[in-house]
């Protein structure tokens, strides 16, 4: 299996020629984002120095990345490119130093989306109530508690901690 190839190439462009360079990137990019094993193409204006470029390349294998530096279109353009550069550009291939890692994100533990928007709305409520009505403010508090009780006794029987239907 084949990882994907990400480069970063360092563009200098000569004094006072840079928007050549944003105006040849423009034309050119989607183009080459339309070839087959493009997966990211962008370039990147490095600040604070209005004649460098950073462009970060990612190709899906070798042969698509090598596919692109052959084809008609990048030999087409050279000459345009080196016309306002500073010199050549420089290409940097990037190396994994450690595969990503599985995800570790934790799982949903099965809580209902609901219920942390009902504990809320259930404080807002107790909350406006309160300084009014201090019956209702303690039935409400006691109705949310039951409703609370009750959901967290389902969701430990569905994950079996207690006896009981799953």
């Amino acid at each position: 299996m084949s990882h994907p190839i990400k480069q970063i190439v360092l563009i200098d462009t000569l004094p006072g020629r840079a928007e050549e360079q944003v105006q040849a990137f423009a034309w050119l990019a989607p183009q080459v984002r339309a070839e087959a094993g493009c997966l990211s193409y962008q370039l990147h204006r490095v600040s604070g120095q209005e004649n460098s470029f950073v462009l970060t390349e990612t190709w899906a294998s070798p042969a698509a990345l090598a596919a692109h530096d052959a084809s008609e279109l990048m030999q087409d353009a050279a000459p345009w490119l080196a016309s306002f550069r500073a010199g050549p550009a420089r290409v940097l291939a990037l190396g994994e130093m450690h595969p990503a890692p599985p995800s570790t994100a934790p799982k949903n533990d099965g809580l209902p989306p609901f219920l942390f928007s009902s504990i809320i709305l259930g404080s807002l409520v107790a909350m406006l109530v309160q300084p009014h009505w201090l019956l209702v403010n303690s039935v409400l508090a006691s109705l949310g508690s039951m409703l609370l009780l009750q959901r967290l006794l389902v969701i430990c029987q569905q994950r079996g901690w207690l006896p009981g239907r799953r």
